[in-house]
């Protein structure tokens, strides 16, 4: 018996020094991976879950393996850093990642997508500066004489169609026997938004209030719990598909942490003083102002919030600039949601710096009515719909590739005959059971399809649709990989 216990003992622990530093310090591999498609032939180095979390040596491995591969193109499915909320951490886990982006942009060009994890405005600035191209639901030419067009689609805006989504808390709520516009819901923390956008010419329409420049945004707003998430966006870019606005909000999530209001922006960065220092109580409405300024090389925003039925505050309580190349100038106004109980919204006002009134919604629903007149919640269509839409014109018969952090959108991209989805976030399962399999992949796909090329029929010249899921480099919920070391791989794509 004490034999026994010994040997599984030392099973143990040999499993855990494997799981906790073999795998995922010691341990790299390439896959190669050829798919046959009606094009020059183009090889592409293909990186997900990267999760990094500081100047790790794998790191510096990957870069000189990806370098002697050679690749025409490097693409990530996305999650490129490890996702932390100390200041310090993540300073030092963005430095990591610029320095890595850097390095392989002197390889080749670098696109990627926004995966869980890239969801800080600084962040997508930073690393853009660093040479990477993010591709926010939206297509590029690739390759040989731009002969593939790549779809990239961010998993920060948007869904899927024929994959599950998250169901959208916003509903009619009553206040005081009112019937306002509002969102409700248990779950803990999830942004959901309602965005100004009515009747567009198309997918990629940007006239209209997409158009709106420089202005005064004016809402109440009323929270029902203290971990209730509220806030009210400008200048947004949503419902097209990209991740890009001014918000003016607060959160209690655990990587916001910010009990009041506070001004942060979308894809870039407000730098100056973001907080207003209200934090507002349940039960008790709340007036939320903000003005922005678009002058020749920065974008100004102010924004105070105070009590109902107080007199409005003198002095603007946050004021920043935004003076980096990815600022966002122009944009249409909505509604935001986060975290469990409910939010109601009334007298919503947009007015423009000459006194123009270009919105005056008071945000109160007629019998029947689930939604004010031209409010939109989500995007206008799928991300794999607003990425065609949002693409150059191409040659027909131009081979597609999608790059995506879920692989979930292969059902959609199957049924419209693209060939190629390029796909991460399983990990591979991260931690699989000899003989069993991953213990989750989290994905509606299921379990099966963990890691590697699978096929999918599809209408289009092979009759088929190829799925490559990479199981990726990094770790997440535990700093573990068991039988799922790290993998990156090469794509040999054409004829």
């Amino acid at each position: 018996m004490r034999r026994r216990l010994g040997w599984l003992l030392l099973a143990a622990l040999l499993g855990a020094a494997d799981a906790f530093w073999i795998e995922p310090r010691l341990l790299l591999f390439r896959e190669d991976v050829r798919i046959d498609l009606p094009a020059p032939r183009m090889r592409i180095a293909h990186l997900s879950d990267l999760h990094i979390r500081g100047d790790q040596r794998h790191l510096h491995r990957l870069l000189r393996e990806v370098a002697a591969a050679r690749p025409d193109v490097v693409v990530i499915s996305g999650d490129l850093i490890h996702d932390v909320p100390d200041a310090k951490v993540y300073a030092r886990v963005s430095t990591a990642t610029a320095a890595l982006i850097a390095g392989l942009r002197r390889v080749a060009p670098v696109y990627a997508v926004q995966g869980h994890s890239e969801h800080q405005g600084n962040l997508v600035g930073f690393l853009q500066s660093a040479g990477l191209e993010w591709l926010s639901n939206e297509g590029r030419r690739i390759g040989p004489d731009g002969s593939y067009l790549l779809l990239g689609l961010n998993t920060q805006v948007g869904s899927d169609h024929l994959a599950w989504r998250w169901p959208s808390p916003f509903r009619p709520v009553t206040v005081d026997g009112v019937r306002l516009y509002g969102a409700t819901r248990a779950e803990p923390y999830r942004n959901f938004y309602s965005h100004y956008d009515p009747t567009p010419a198309g997918l990629a329409d940007t006239g209209g209030p997409l158009s709106w420049s420089g202005y005064e945004m004016t809402c109440d707003a009323r929270i029902s719990e203290e971990k209730t998430g509220v806030g009210i966006s400008l200048h947004s870019r949503s419902v097209e598909g990209e991740d890009r606005m001014i918000e003016l909000s607060r959160d209690l999530s655990p990587w916001s942490q910010r009990g009041s209001f506070g001004l942060f922006e979308h894809g870039s960065a407000l730098v100056g003083r973001n907080e207003t220092g209200v934090s507002p109580r349940p039960g008790v409405w709340y007036h939320l102002k903000v003005r922005t300024e678009v002058e020749p090389g920065r974008v100004i925003a102010r924004a105070k919030v105070w009590r109902a039925g107080r007199p409005e505050p003198p002095r603007w309580q946050a004021e920043a600039e935004d003076r980096s190349p990815t600022r966002v100038t122009e944009g249409t106004v909505g509604l935001w949601a986060s975290g469990g109980g409910t939010v109601a919204y009334r007298n919503l006002r947009v007015v423009d710096h000459s006194g123009k009134i270009l919105l005056d919604e008071p945000l109160v629903l007629p019998p029947g009515a689930r939604a004010p007149q031209g409010f939109r919640e989500g995007t206008r269509g799928s991300r794999l719909e607003m990425a065609l839409a949002r693409s150059p014109q191409v040659p027909p018969g131009t081979p597609v590739i999608v790059l995506s952090h879920m692989a979930d959108v292969v059902r959609e991209a199957s049924r419209r005959g693209i060939p190629v989805v390029l796909a991460g976030h399983t990990h591979g399962g991260q931690v699989r059971i000899p003989f069993f399999g991953p213990l989750t992949t989290r994905s509606s796909l299921g379990a099966f399809y963990d890691r590697g090329l699978f096929y999918f029929a599809a209408p289009n010249e092979e009759g088929l649709t190829a799925l490559y899921i990479n199981s990726g480099i990094g770790m997440s919920v535990i700093p573990a990989r068991f039988d799922c070391p790290p993998r990156w791989a090469v794509m040999e794509v054409g004829r």
